[in-house]
């Protein structure tokens, strides 16, 4: 008795299948022809600024708002794009909109049988606005970068080196450059470059172009070398006084990347020593100044200490 009642269950799936399929659609369709209150966050779009004003600060661009409608049209409103609409032409700087007052302002199909039954939060919102401005600002690359051994970053260059920033005046006070996202490197062993996108502000409204930037990051050998007879200039000296440096000539210890290292030579160099600033009466021996513009990790002057023969012009 058993084996029949598998069998004829086996025989007959496709019909139990399909008038479970069948009452379920039935269901389906009693409850999707009744009304519902359905809760949805949609975007906030401000339209029609004017064209010297923009936004001053960044502000929460959604709205929960409940709808009442038919069951199967608030399942249809999710393939929709619906927004809050508000109309920012000829705004005062300083604006406080009542949300709730303008519940026509959500924009949906109105060929839905939904309508809105209230907004919910957030209520009002501030909205202030500014003067547009545009100004060109360097990028400040935000890096994390362990340096494997023997090796050292000796430049990192963005392409572009500034971005158009296009924002309120008041940013512009207070805003000097622009730091893009952070990201981190861990022992890179050749050059790279790597995209980087622009952070936004935390706190105004603006926009930027471009929103990337491509960041080379310039990794050579660590090596050393020593630069021989640089001379030793001494400045802000006396009219009156004649000051002659022991050593004249010294070489320059540097650390730094292999392949600017080989490329530098004396010219590169100044040993400068500001009489002004070291030497008083009955002090002999000072410290110089190294200056370059090379990107060097380190260097030093040998001899690292000088004495200085100082006399009145004229005495023997």
């Amino acid at each position: 008795m058993m084996k029949f009642q598998v069998g004829s269950l086996k025989k007959n799936y496709r019909a139990i299948i399909g008038t479970l399929l069948l009452a379920f659609l039935l269901w389906f369709m009693v409850k999707m022809n009744k009304h519902y209150e359905y809760n949805v966050q949609i975007p906030v779009v401000m339209e029609n600024l004017d064209q010297d004003k923009t936004l001053k600060y960044s502000y929460k661009n959604e709205v929960n708002v409940e709808f009442l409608g038919k069951g199967i049209d608030l399942l249809r409103l999710k393939f929709y794009h619906v927004y809050y609409r508000i109309d920012l032409s000829g705004s005062p700087r300083y604006l406080e909109f009542d949300l709730t007052e303008h519940p026509e302002y959500v924009n949906y199909p109105r060929e839905l049988d939904v309508s809105v039954r209230s907004i919910l939060r957030p209520r009002s919102l501030i909205i202030e606005l500014d003067k547009k401005m545009q100004r060109k600002l360097p990028v400040e690359v935000n890096y994390a970068l362990l340096e494997p051994p023997g090796m050292i970053l000796v430049n990192v260059t963005s392409e572009p080196e500034s971005v158009l920033v296009t924002g309120p005046a008041q940013m512009f006070n207070k805003v000097q450059a622009i730091s893009t996202e952070k990201m981190e490197f861990k022992e890179p062993l050749r050059p790279f470059t790597e995209k980087f996108t622009i952070h936004k502000s935390d706190e105004y409204f603006a926009e930027y172009e471009p929103r990337e930037v491509d960041v080379t990051f310039d990794i050579q050998r660590l090596a050393e070398k020593e630069v021989l007879d640089v001379p030793v200039t001494i400045i802000h000296k006396p009219a009156s006084l004649d000051v002659i440096p022991l050593p004249s000539n010294a070489n320059i210890y540097i650390k730094g990347g292999e392949k600017i290292l080989a490329d530098l030579d004396m010219q590169d160099f100044q040993i400068l020593i500001d009489f002004r600033k070291v030497w008083s009466p009955g002090v002999q021996t000072v410290k110089a100044d190294l200056v370059t513009k090379a990107r060097v990790l380190y260097m030093e002057t040998r001899p690292p200490i000088f004495e200085l023969i100082v006399q009145r012009k004229g005495n023997n």
